[in-house]
């Protein structure tokens, strides 16, 4: 008589691979927002004094409380988006926390590295808001910026994700390869972009600014092609191809272009860019502020007593929304 089988047959057990987070290697540093009443005191600030200038210029409460208003709720915007959130930077990748969520985002799985760029603030210099980390398998990770300890944080993601490619895409070149970064095609004799194409011999500057890359023959006063730096994968590794091929590059923002050289030309242009960021903001509030003033200080004079009066709602409107641009840009830039 054979042996009855088992009550419960032994389950085979597979050998456990490695956890996700063991996988992403040690916790480098943690990086979150600014405390929240922190944050909003800046927005609730400048509401303060939108309302009072405005006021104490002559002009209707109804006419300036809107304005305040749109101040107010415009800056207050991002730091209540972006209330809980909290990024782990590991050694191999990142953990994304915030709003009930949890992700992690090993940077070996990471095919493709997108800015997001304020356009709100590029006119005041250009405001590197999030970055977008796409995976092999399309998965899109979001990770914003507005975290002390940015700088760090992008130029630790950039190095990981971007420089490794560098070095290939250079040998690429030098093979007669050609390289696609969205619209813009490059090869080791010319770039295409915007459907028409030309040698590198025939530009002579390449102006990187408000977060794009203008590229001109001739005169340097109207460019032949525009590139926008938050439209191609990879942008920095776009930005160093360009700056390696073009005779003259002249930067006026503050974009992080990390590894671009490591020569002497590569420390001036990073000495250029963290030039010029806060001159730019603090410009725009200047202007801003100097337009919405003049215009309500216009309806404050022009205001007659049956309630008539002119109102010039362009330099008002303009002006408010350089201001809060200038800004946004000036609490938000980069810290080293």
């Amino acid at each position: 008589m054979s042996p009855a089988p088992p009550y419960r047959a032994p389950v085979a057990v597979e050998e456990a691979g490695p956890s996700e987070l063991d996988r992403l290697g040690a916790v480098c540093s943690v990086h979150a927002p600014p405390p929240l009443p922190r944050a909003l005191a800046g927005p609730v600030l400048l509401a303060g004094v939108v309302l009072g200038a405005g006021l104490a210029a002559g002009g209707p409460l109804w006419l300036v409380a809107p304005f305040a208003a749109a101040a107010l709720a415009g800056l207050a915007w991002s730091p209540l988006r972006q209330r809980g959130l909290s990024v782990a930077l590991h050694a191999e990748g990142l953990v994304l926390a915030g709003a009930g969520t949890r992700r992690e985002v090993a940077f070996e799985d990471v095919n493709e590295v997108w800015f997001e760029v304020d356009t709100l603030q590029s006119r005041a210099g250009a405001s590197l808001q999030a970055m977008r980390l796409v995976e092999h398998s399309g998965a899109v990770h979001r990770l914003p910026l507005g975290v002390n300890g940015a700088a760090a944080l992008t130029s630790a993601v950039l190095r990981a994700c971007s420089e490794p490619l560098l070095a290939d895409a250079r040998r690429a070149l030098a093979d007669g390869e050609t390289l696609t970064f969205g619209p813009v095609l490059l090869d080791r004799t010319g770039i295409t972009a915007g459907g028409a194409r030309l040698p590198w011999p025939s530009l002579r500057l390449a102006v990187v600014q408000r977060a794009r890359v203008s590229l001109y023959r001739r005169s340097p006063i109207f460019a032949w092609r525009t590139v926008r730096l938050d439209r191609v994968p990879h942008p920095t590794v776009f930005l160093a191809l360009v700056m390696a091929c073009v005779a003259e590059v002249r930067v006026h923002d503050r974009i992080l272009v990390p590894f671009a050289t490591s020569d002497e030309r590569g420390a001036a242009l990073t000495a250029q860019m963290a030039a010029g960021g806060p001159d730019l903001a603090l410009r725009a509030m200047l202007v801003g502020g100097s337009s919405f003033l003049l215009g309500v200080l216009i309806v404050a004079a022009t205001c007659s007593s049956r309630g008539a009066f002119w109102l010039p709602y362009g330099p008002i409107v303009i002006g408010a929304v350089w201001f809060v641009r200038g800004l946004r840009a000036y609490l938000e830039r980069p810290r080293r």
